[in-house]
């Protein structure tokens, strides 16, 4: 800002006479400020009660359904040994359970070391003399890890490879012991500590985890059982016992996979069959039918951006070529690529083209003018969209597309220009002017193997980014050209083509509008039925297995064919038995699959080298388990002690349930066990559940607390006192007021923002009139009052309380307390009518609010006020101040010139005067 020193010669005070002759400016300028201060206010004012309207709106959300008063209380007569807890689908009344056992995590605890060792103790030291120690821990489901230890394994390392094995293992040095568990309780997450081989039950003894339980003797005699001392038979005895499992398995997967599909087939056989009749009423011929149910097993989205042929092909969206023009692409099934361009001619009412952008929705003609709509529609329906000149004037036009269709070829094409990827993988283009823009938004020139950074005017910038290269990463860019061919004339909108075959179907079957959507809903179900089915691709099933899905369709398909939707039915009833027989099959096999699970891995390796050699050391664990099972030297910890994992079992109403966790999931109940009961009905806990009728007035009551609270808020807003001569305070006004003078000012403002807003008034009353409305449930009108829930009456409620709700009887409203409770009394007799009447209430405010809250040119989506219309607003503001201020500055220059120019006038006249005085001899 230039030091302006005025009035020395004139003695004027410059200052003062310019701010008056600019006043008028300032005056403008300040308008805009205040108003635009003013504006932000409000905006501030509506988010905030914006968001309380939305928080209703999503509690609204959950009450229209009659689960969320499905509310139950439940308790058990003794907790000490069962806890419960209900959910909404639970059944009133009084339940037994009996808990037989309760889930236990497996617990090992080892026996005692020595007093000197510590995590970092050796095996050696602990006296292990063996060589390459293999030890087993496996779970309950069968799994195995094994852990090789040698006499240089210290406890801690130990220790960490079973934690990475899956259970918990530490070792406490107060009392020299190992201590192992399993995760999580349940015999499945049980485990086992064996020795692999002589060494490695060496090492657990050493470890003091050598434990003899039978879960340890059953982990050996898994192995044992194939042990015979001619070692040529006991590889024949693991290799039949390897084909045993393998049968087992391939038997257990073919009729699992049978049944999957058979399980399957009787949805799609019903689908099928009901797609076929609604197709035959249609009056479409037999290749429009085709078409009808693909456009029908395709999503709206999916519809709207591809094409169809009359042929039934279609063509999916695939990419734009350089003049913008949608490439849509339909492959056949030998994968052969058939390329159609979509050219779209715009021509507006004044006979010129335009081109158009479908990113800012947004036409433009020969010359650049961009046109935008202007929300409005001319006469015959079309969109108006405007072009406003840098003069003021505006020119409106409409526009009419035109759409062709062609066959394209493509092919790859050079473009002169390049691209360089840099050892990051960032990209750097090459733009029409030789520069390069980065996919960081900043531009460069080209300098040898560096892109320079540059500035808009192409001035290098000051530490700039420098981005180096080699020749390899710089690339030239290669586009793909359409070359036009035939024109496409049997091309439609796949939309567009369903919309025509939904007109056959209706003028042929003469349905009204509303038997038309459900006949389509029904057929579009089935559709996607029948194509969920023929779609999904069997993993297990070769195409000729009789109940492969292949073979089930072809079966679904003739039996239709000769005998209709009957047909189908006589087939489908056969697979009945199919099921049962494979169900046995499924249990045969389980069966052989659990003898023989320590064979389960080999099993599923295939033919070779690598196979061999796991029979092999398979058949050396046997020979390992056989040993230590019969070696006297293999010593067990007798002071250590293993406590297997087991499942919980309970039994409810006489029926037994088993679970690896104490807490079981049943008819809506969640029951736990907390100790042992035994069996029997004289030892059965009571649990005994009932409807929630308080939890349901509670939830009745937080409803119409937070309804109350916002209409509340609303109406005092609506109704405020007027501030009519306040404005926002000026910085030079606030100067002259005290702070606590500003805050109540401001304040006065700040609370009459909305007074007699339209839009607040919109959102007032259409929430008063839903919860005005009647519900009718079987014939009979019912509304709040009818649960005597009322309001006070615009006489006698307090200033801007009018719309709240008091309910009669409830303790906590001195208004109505002493009214007598409808309400708990409506829920304790009717239930159903009260909950039934709470939907109905609640879906009329929620669409009610809704309604208020759906996305206009104005207002953005779940916003009651016009958000958008408002943050124009106040740019408009932003750039008019802007103006004003820039006119301010200019006039208070120009005074400032003119002004200066007198003080040098001035000057000169009093140097001229001053002279000629003194050659006067003044």
């Amino acid at each position: 800002m230039p030091i302006r020193i005025t009035g020395l010669n004139s003695g004027l005070d410059t200052e003062s006479i310019i701010s008056a002759l600019v006043s008028s400016y300032n005056y403008k300028t300040d308008k805009y400020k205040k108003a635009q201060t003013k504006l932000s206010w409000k905006q501030d004012a509506w988010k905030g009660l914006n968001t309380k309207i939305y928080s209703l709106y999503t509690s609204l959300d959950s009450m229209r359904f009659a689960k969320s008063y499905s509310l139950k209380k439940t308790n058990s007569s003794d907790s000490s040994k069962v806890t419960v807890s209900a959910g909404s689908s639970a059944a009133n009344g009084t339940q037994k359970v009996n808990v037989l056992q309760m889930a236990q995590a497996g617990y090992l605890t080892g026996g005692k070391l020595g007093d000197n060792v510590g995590q970092k103790t050796t095996l050696a030291e602990l006296g292990y003399t063996g060589g390459d120690g293999k030890i087993n821990l496996t779970k309950g489901d069968g799994t195995t890890t094994e852990i090789s230890v040698s006499q240089g394994t210290t406890v801690n390392s130990f220790l960490k490879s079973l934690n990475e094995a899956g259970v918990n293992a530490s070792y406490d040095e107060t009392n020299k012991r190992i201590y192992i568990s399993s995760k999580e309780t349940g015999a499945n997450n049980d485990f086992t500590l064996t020795g692999s081989n002589l060494d490695g039950a060496s090492a657990l003894t050493a470890l003091g985890l050598n434990v003899d339980s039978s879960a340890t003797q059953a982990t050996y005699q898994s192995y044992t059982k194939y042990y015979n001392a001619d070692g040529t038979q006991l590889k024949t005895n693991v290799v039949d016992a390897i084909k045993k499992y393998q049968d087992a398995k391939e038997a257990y997967d073919k009729a699992g996979a049978q049944n999957g599909n058979l399980s399957a087939a009787y949805g799609y056989a019903s689908a099928y069959s009901a797609m076929q009749d609604a197709l035959k009423t249609s009056g479409l011929s037999d290749a429009d039918q085709k078409r009808l149910t693909t456009l029908v097993g395709m999503s709206a989205s999916e519809r709207n951006s591809s094409l169809m042929g009359a042929d039934g092909k279609v063509y999916t969206n695939k990419t734009t070529d350089e003049n913008g023009n949608t490439i849509y692409s339909h492959k056949d099934a030998s994968g052969k690529e058939t390329l159609i361009q979509k050219v779209d001619i715009h021509t507006g009412s004044d006979g010129k083209t335009y081109k158009y952008d479908p990113s800012k929705k947004t036409y433009e003609d020969v010359d650049g003018k961009v046109y935008t709509s202007t929300g409005k529609m001319d006469s015959s329906g079309n969109v108006i969209y405007a072009h406003k000149a840098d003069d003021g004037t505006t020119k409106e036009i409409t526009l009419q597309t035109q759409t062709s269709y062609y066959e394209v070829t493509a092919r790859e094409e050079a473009t002169g220009k390049y691209q360089i990827k840099d050892a990051g993988g960032k990209v750097y283009k090459e733009n029409d002017k030789g520069q390069y823009e980065g996919a960081d938004g900043k531009i460069y020139r080209l300098s040898g193997n560096d892109l320079i950074e540059i500035d808009k005017n192409g001035n290098d910038v000051a530490n700039g980014k420098k981005v180096s290269f080699t020749n390899d990463q710089k690339t030239e860019i290669i586009k793909t050209v359409y070359d036009q061919g035939t024109q496409k004339t049997d091309l439609k909108s796949s939309s567009d083509v369903l919309t025509d075959l939904k007109g056959q179907v209706q003028t042929h079957t003469g349905m009204s509008d509303e038997d038309m959507n459900k006949f389509m809903s029904s057929l579009t179900s089935n559709v996607g039925a029948v194509n969920a089915f023929e779609n999904t691709k069997d993993q297990v099933l070769a195409a000729g297995d009789p109940f492969s899905r292949e073979s089930i369709m072809a079966s679904v398909q003739s039996a239709y064919a000769n005998g209709g939707a009957q047909g189908v039915t006589n087939l489908v009833n056969g697979y009945a038995q199919t099921i049962s027989n494979n169900n046995a099959t499924i249990a045969d096999s389980e069966k052989v699959m659990k003898e023989h699970s320590v064979l389960g891995e080999i099993a599923g390796m295939k033919d070779g080298t690598e196979k061999d050699a796991a029979i092999a050391d398979f058949i050396t664990k046997v020979n390992s388990a056989n040993s230590i099972l019969t070696n006297p030297n293999s010593q067990f910890n007798t002071d250590a002690k293993k406590i297997d994992g087991q499942d919980a079992i309970i039994k409810v109403n006489g029926i037994e349930y088993k679970g690896s966790s104490n807490a079981f999931s049943i008819n809506g109940l969640t029951i736990t066990a907390q100790g042992v009961t035994g069996d029997g009905d004289d030892k059965a806990i009571t649990i005994t559940t009932q409807t929630d009728t308080q939890g349901m007035y509670d939830k009745v009551k937080d409803f119409l607390t937070q309804y109350n609270s916002l209409i509340n808020e609303i109406t005092s807003l609506f109704n405020a006192a007027p501030a009519k001569g306040y404005e926002p305070l000026t910085e030079k006004e606030k100067e002259s007021m005290s702070d606590a003078e500003v805050e109540k000012w401001e304040k006065k403002i700040k609370e009459s923002l909305l007074r007699r807003d339209d839009s607040l008034e919109g959102v007032m009353n259409a929430m008063t009139s839903a919860m005005n409305k009647p519900v009718e449930i079987n014939g009979k009108k019912y509304y709040l009052s009818s649960f005597g829930i009322n309001t006070q009456g615009y006489l006698n409620a307090p200033a801007n309380k009018q719309n709240a709700y008091h309910i009669d009887g409830d303790p906590d409203n001195p208004v109505s307390a002493k009214n007598p409770d409808k309400l708990m009394e409506a829920l304790i007799n009717d239930p159903d009518t009260v909950v039934e009447f709470m939907q109905g209430l609640t879906t009329n405010l929620y669409n009610a609010v809704h309604e208020k809250m759906k996305s206009t040119q104005l207002s953005s989506v779940y916003t009651v006020y016009n958000d958008k219309e408002m943050a124009s607003e106040y740019s408009d503001y932003t750039n008019v101040i802007k103006k004003w201020e820039q006119k301010l500055k200019e006039q208070e220059d120009y005074y400032y010139k003119k002004f200066a120019a007198m003080e040098t006038a001035l000057s000169k006249l009093n140097s001229q005067t001053n002279s000629l005085t003194s050659l006067l001899g003044g």
